[in-house]
């Protein structure tokens, strides 16, 4: 079996069906910073806002497929601040990505359905069933 085919059988069995919240329509609370600038064309771009928390905005984007998915954390009183991250080859249920810039809250971004216990745990503040917030940096 080639490289493809195997690729192919792996991915058609997937049952995962992509984060819910970014899955509905489009709302005015859902538009996007114009201060944001997101330079790769090939991410998804068509984000939602998923919950505001200590004066930061938390969006999420995903690829109609599922495999790619990105978070943005917008401070409303730090706007210079923003950070986004995007990753790929998501199948299931797992951390996609965590991002931080110096002055804000580390962000951990995760699928619908991923257990946070153990984060939680850890120490990171769950805002919102798919981010949780974690220290800020410090330079």
């Amino acid at each position: 079996m080639t490289t493809a085919a195997v690729l192919l059988a792996v991915t058609g069995c997937s049952s995962y069906s992509g984060i819910t919240a970014v899955q509905r329509p489009a709302e005015a609370k859902d538009d996007f910073p114009d201060d944001i600038l997101l330079s790769d064309p090939d991410m998804p771009s068509d984000f939602r806002l998923l919950t505001e928390d200590g004066r930061v905005k938390y969006f999420a984007a995903e690829s109609s497929d599922h495999a790619i998915a990105c978070v943005a954390a917008y401070p409303l009183d730090k706007l210079d601040q923003w950070v986004s991250s995007c990753s790929d080859g998501i199948t299931g249920d797992r951390e996609i990505v965590t991002v931080t810039h110096i002055g804000q809250p580390t962000v951990k971004f995760v699928t619908t359905g991923f257990d946070t216990r153990a984060l939680e745990f850890e120490g990171w503040r769950k805002v919102h069933a798919s981010v949780l917030v974690g220290a800020v940096p410090r330079p």
